[in-house]
């Protein structure tokens, strides 16, 4: 795991992807084909994405086999008010408020359905 400093996490928020995946699980946890789906962005270029995040803690991968769902972690201190912070500057902008509609709706839609067929998965 790479240093969690400030500099670290606002170099890895100013990245305009990685801002939009934070922005999008602001408001409901996703699997990285609901992020790709919304972003419109390859699933490989969602994943390199979720793996920075990661790998700075400022998401947390819980499995749904043979899934990933992913939602926003909270980050120890002053790293968590600056993420709120960057959100909360994101609430007037109207393409962020899009994406985070596209990616509530898109959560409520897709989770019980994943959650369901990897439960009958497991069963076989």
């Amino acid at each position: 795991m790479t240093s969690r400093t400030v500099a670290d996490l606002l170099v890895t928020l100013a990245e305009p992807t990685r801002l939009r995946i934070v922005n999008c699980l602001s408001a409901a946890p996703l699997f990285v084909a609901d992020l790709s789906s919304i972003l419109k962005l390859p699933d490989a270029t969602v994943s390199e994405h979720m793996d920075v995040l990661e790998s700075l803690g400022v998401v947390r991968p819980y499995e749904v086999v043979p899934y990933v769902l992913y939602t926003l972690a909270t980050l120890p201190g002053p790293r968590d008010r600056l993420v709120r912070s960057v959100l909360d500057a994101l609430r007037t902008d109207s393409g962020a408020q899009a994406e985070r509609v596209a990616a509530l709706g898109r959560s409520r839609a897709r989770l019980e359905t994943r959650v369901r067929g990897a439960a009958v998965m497991n069963a076989s």
